[in-house]
């Protein structure tokens, strides 16, 4: 039978597929059913440092006519924040100890703040990585590209300096040079990249008229996007990359593998279709593997990256009439 097994972040994973950060991973009975149902590596959900600083001062507020004592509200919102942290290390902890599979903290976090204390905690606990979550909405007109890209290596620098773990970046597509920030990532000795993250994006009520969340989950044909980056940069950065956003067969995750990507990571699929389909993935990919008679995945792990192709150009190519006029006739 083929060999599924690979690694990322110096993880040795039983196969590529990874359960990403979502409900689905934020209790123990459900990363549990995540190991049970074949995933080789589980990103625990996220949590918000500004959401949780947030939460504090909310809760600092609410008790405002009880603080007397000038320390009294940074108290409150320290305690608020806290039980965060608390609720996470406990979840973290007992993953640890009930699961085989490698747990990854994930942190959605801010240019300054917390973060840095938070994944030194999540160390101790015994995460086996830590997956950092950035993203910065460019709206101010008198910020210029290169701040936020200055903001984005800042962030990184600071990370490695001080998270000593496997640790990874999960980032979004949104950069003027994409290439280039992928390429001074790798200066700063990260081990991965998520390519891509899955923002959170406003819609309208016409018949509230008010803004509500657009649709969070991916849709089966949205993979495109992380499966030309990957296969552009795999072979240009010393990092893994997992390859993420609408992953939902075999067959994706067959190109993605192909493309360079180290793992791939499963949300929507798992959302929408249930924790059953990681066995079919796992099905078609062996079967794939099997028909072509591949024994391991480093048999054809980023045969069609950009550096590996005898036409290159193909992944940088533009133009789309030709890819119309090819549907046409199909």
């Amino acid at each position: 039978m083929a060999d599924l097994s690979t690694s990322y972040l110096g993880l040795k994973l039983k196969n590529p597929l990874i359960a990403g950060s979502s409900p689905l991973t934020a209790s123990l009975d459900n990363l549990k059913r995540c190991e049970d149902a074949g995933m080789s590596a589980v990103v625990l959900k996220s949590i918000f440092e500004e959401q949780i600083e947030m939460d504090g001062e909310s809760a600092a507020d609410l008790n405002d006519a009880y603080l007397t004592h000038a320390d009294a509200y940074g108290f409150m919102k320290s305690a608020s924040m806290e039980r965060h942290i608390d609720a996470y290390l406990t979840l973290l902890e007992d993953a640890k100890r009930t699961l085989e599979i490698p747990v990854i903290a994930s942190i959605n976090c801010r240019q300054s703040g917390s973060w840095i204390e938070y994944a030194n905690r999540f160390a101790a606990c015994g995460a086996d990585a830590i997956e950092l979550n950035h993203y910065v909405v460019a709206a101010d007109v008198e910020v210029d590209g290169s701040a936020i890209e200055k903001e984005y290596l800042s962030l990184v620098k600071a990370a490695r300096k001080q998270i000593k773990l496997p640790l990874s970046l999960k980032m979004g597509p949104s950069f003027s040079s994409l290439a280039n920030m992928m390429r001074r990532f790798d200066e700063y000795s990260i081990d991965g990249v998520v390519l891509f993250n899955r923002f959170y994006s406003p819609d309208i009520d016409i018949n509230k008229m008010t803004l509500v969340p657009a649709q969070m989950l991916s849709s089966k044909d949205e993979y495109a996007l992380s499966l030309r980056w990957t296969a552009l940069m795999s072979e240009e950065v010393r990092y893994d990359i997992c390859a993420s956003t609408g992953i939902y067969s075999g067959s994706t995750v067959i190109k993605q593998l192909l493309a360079g990507a180290k793992a791939v990571q499963l949300c929507s699929v798992l959302l929408k279709q249930g924790l059953g389909s990681v066995a079919n993935i796992e099905a078609e990919l062996v079967q794939w593997m099997d028909s072509h008679a591949y024994s391991s995945i480093a048999d054809f792990n980023g045969k069609l990256a950009q550096e590996r192709m005898s036409d290159p150009a193909k992944w940088e190519r533009v133009q789309y009439m030709k890819s119309i006029l090819d549907a046409q006739k199909g």
